[in-house]
């Protein structure tokens, strides 16, 4: 084997053993303020499977709370995601993959049959894999009401954290020792919307709720 094709394997698995250790390490060192979880765990004891609904942006925040619980997450094909799923399986994270970009009719089937089960839950950066930025996709709406899938929005900000503005999605990468906040927003239930437009109408109660949510735990660290 080429040494440049060595080289660059063995980055890439430096990358994926880095990448689990300093999610842990990072946010360990860092006071993490959870706000809302009910509003995801009172659906699960319902019955209901739940889909998390957050901006590809700022989902490291998201992805340590809920580390280790066997969740399911989407995750595509596109440059970095190989690198980001093996991360999130380190985490404990059971993957869907595939995107609205790349073989995304086969991880829509298999997230509906997945969803379909009671007590379930998948994690969606909705505005992925590439933009525009803080736009849903149709799929969390389609998942949603094929599969009575509760729509929980979250988001996340930091005191501390480095934003990768040359990134489509302003990237929040959270550093040590600062203070984090992580929220969950109220549900979205899909039997609340029964037009002829439904899914339409759903996917812009999914950004509006996303958005609004960012926006309040963006200002939060602008006061405090």
């Amino acid at each position: 084997m080429p040494r440049k094709s060595l080289w660059k394997r063995f980055k890439f698995w430096v990358g994926v053993w880095l990448g689990g250790v300093l999610i842990r390490l990072f946010f360990f060192l860092s006071r993490n303020e959870v706000v809302g979880k009910e509003n995801y765990l009172n659906p699960l004891q319902e019955g209901r499977s739940v889909i998390l609904a957050l901006w590809h942006g700022q989902m490291l925040g998201p992805i340590y709370n809920l580390r280790d619980t066997g969740i399911y997450a989407m995750v595509g094909y596109h440059r970095d995601a190989e690198m980001i799923a093996r991360v999130m399986k380190r985490l404990g994270y059971k993957l869907i993959r595939g995107s609205s970009r790349d073989r995304g009719n086969k991880a829509m089937e298999e997230s509906i049959r997945v969803m379909e089960k009671p007590g379930k839950t998948l994690a969606i950066t909705c505005d992925g894999p590439i933009g525009p930025y803080r736009k849903v996709k149709p799929g969390v709406g389609v998942i949603a009401q094929k599969t009575d899938a509760v729509v929980v929005p979250m988001a996340t900000n930091g005191s501390r954290k480095k934003v990768i503005t040359t990134s489509w999605d302003k990237f929040y990468l959270h550093l040590p020792f600062g203070r984090n906040r992580i929220v969950y927003g109220e549900p979205i239930y899909p039997e609340d919307f029964t037009g002829a437009d439904k899914i339409r109408e759903m996917l812009s109660t999914i950004e509006t709720h996303i958005n609004a949510l960012q926006d309040e735990v963006d200002r939060y660290f602008d006061e405090h």
